[in-house]
């Protein structure tokens, strides 16, 4: 599926700008742990409607994720990437404005809907700037977009809480989305990519909802992030509450286990690049997340060898985004389809991304506070990803081989 212009070289700099934009939104996202506890206080939020904080981001998402491709395709990619940064000020500023729980959800919501936009249109933006080559390599790059926001968000925000409190860091966030915002149709101007899809909008929705390859794409990133934010959003509060880890020390800690997923992105880029099967090594990585979560949440172990399980979960976790975004353009009905084809998967990502903060929540609330309650949740998510992988694998020969 080659892109809409064939270039011989990759215009590196719009890659790289792109994904600037993509961490920024990330940003929106990573903000939110480090503060979870300053806004329950504040607040007076008990655990589950704290957790909504952070799935509100990803309700638009998980029901109009498909829809905003569409969107994507017809309106131009270029102009929803600058838009969703635009939403995503907005809702910063309402957030801080709003004057309460009400008004922070709602500010999420404009969140929310920025970033399933950039998440979705960003994509076709990086294949039309690459060479054919290099395009399992810049979407390998393009997935540690989501690490990489939240692990510079953990690392700042501990510090903006201090300084200026949960306000002035909504306040900043919203300002740097507005700098990229601009920074992305800059960089991105004159871009040629695919004319949208041939017909009305209900037949590229149906085109795309009849590819059982991405339905299984969009269900393994789906089972992947329940698992992955579920803990990251949770380990701030983990560390301190099973582990002994002081505050301030948590946070940190959980910008590093964060940033481990990057390397992972990258791992996964490098191993589909050398024509490993993106199902047999995604069936593999979900076995190994899965046992890691059950030392880190078993107070068996030690406490130093539970936080370097979480490291490993984390880290090899990365893999799995990187296998997803190379193989999606190769599901995809056509050239033409990709925005509604990333849709897809962003849609999975963020129907895990909303089920799972408030159900480990709820399961850790169940055993009484006991965090081996999470177990529950966090292997069930394991196992479908897993069966979904080998589906992938099974179906219309070998199709998940990404060159």
């Amino acid at each position: 599926m080659p892109p809409a212009q064939s270039l011989d070289r990759t215009r590196w700099s719009v890659v790289l700008t792109v994904l600037v934009g993509g961490i920024i939104a990330a940003l929106h996202v990573g903000k939110v742990p480090p503060a979870l506890d300053v806004l329950r206080i504040e607040l007076g939020l008990g655990m589950v409607a704290a957790s909504f904080i952070v799935s509100t981001f990803n309700i638009l998402g998980m029901t109009l994720g498909l829809l905003a491709g569409v969107l994507a395709d017809r309106i131009g990619r270029r102009r929803l990437v600058g838009l969703g940064l635009l939403s995503m000020a907005l809702g910063g500023l309402l957030g801080t404005l709003g004057g309460g729980y009400a008004g922070l959800l709602a500010g999420r919501v404009f969140e929310g809907l920025g970033f399933v936009a950039v998440s979705v249109a960003s994509p076709a933006l990086l294949l039309a700037a690459t060479a054919p080559n290099d395009r399992a390599l810049a979407l390998s790059i393009w997935s540690v977009f989501m690490p990489a926001g939240m692990a510079l968000a953990l690392i700042i925000s501990p510090w903006a809480l201090e300084a200026v409190g949960w306000r002035g860091l909504w306040l900043g966030i919203a300002a740097v989305a507005l700098v990229g915002a601009v920074a992305v149709r800059r960089a991105t101007a004159g871009l040629k990519v695919h004319a949208p899809p041939v017909g009305p909008s209900w037949r590229v929705l149906g085109e795309t909802l009849t590819r059982p390859g991405l339905l299984l794409l969009g269900a393994i990133f789906g089972a992947y992030a329940f698992q992955w934010v579920a803990v990251m959003v949770w380990l701030p509060t983990f560390l301190p509450a099973a582990l002994g880890v002081a505050s301030d020390t948590a946070a940190r800690l959980t910008a590093l286990v964060v940033s481990m997923n990057v390397s992972g992105n990258l791992l996964g880029g490098w191993l589909l690049r050398r024509g490993l099967p993106a199902s047999g090594v995604m069936m593999t990585v979900a076995a190994v997340m899965a046992a890691c979560a059950w030392g880190l949440f078993s107070p068996i172990l030690p406490e130093s060898a539970r936080f370097a399980l979480v490291l490993v979960f984390s880290g090899v976790g990365g893999i799995i985004p990187a296998a997803l975004f190379a193989s999606m353009p190769a599901q995809a009905p056509s050239p033409r389809h990709l925005g509604a084809a990333n849709g897809m998967l962003m849609q999975g990502s963020n129907i895990g991304q909303f089920l799972g903060p408030p159900l480990v929540a709820a399961a850790v609330t169940a055993a009484g506070g006991a965090w081996s309650g999470a177990l529950g949740p966090v292997l069930t998510a394991a196992v479908l990803c897993m069966i979904a992988a080998g589906l992938s694998g099974r179906r219309a020969g070998r199709p998940d081989r990404v060159s």
